[in-house]
């Protein structure tokens, strides 16, 4: 595993967490946003898991076709 597979997954990881705080935690987001309410757990745990799935497929696509 190569320094850009692992940095893929971090970066997924951080995005996917990113993801649910920002949903879950209205005080979190920036000023022009506060005033929607939270979104649901669930909607906010569906949400990081498409962010991970998306960052999986590249992770995925990354390794069957690798760069030249």
């Amino acid at each position: 595993m190569d320094l850009a597979r692992v940095l893929i997954a971090i970066v997924g990881m951080g995005a996917s967490v990113t993801t649910y705080c920002l949903m879950r935690f209205p005080h979190m987001r920036r000023d022009k946003f506060r005033h929607y309410g939270p979104c649901s757990v669930a909607w906010s745990s569906l949400a990081a898991l498409v962010v991970l799935c998306v960052c999986l497929l590249v992770l995925i696509a990354q390794s069957v076709w690798p760069y030249p």
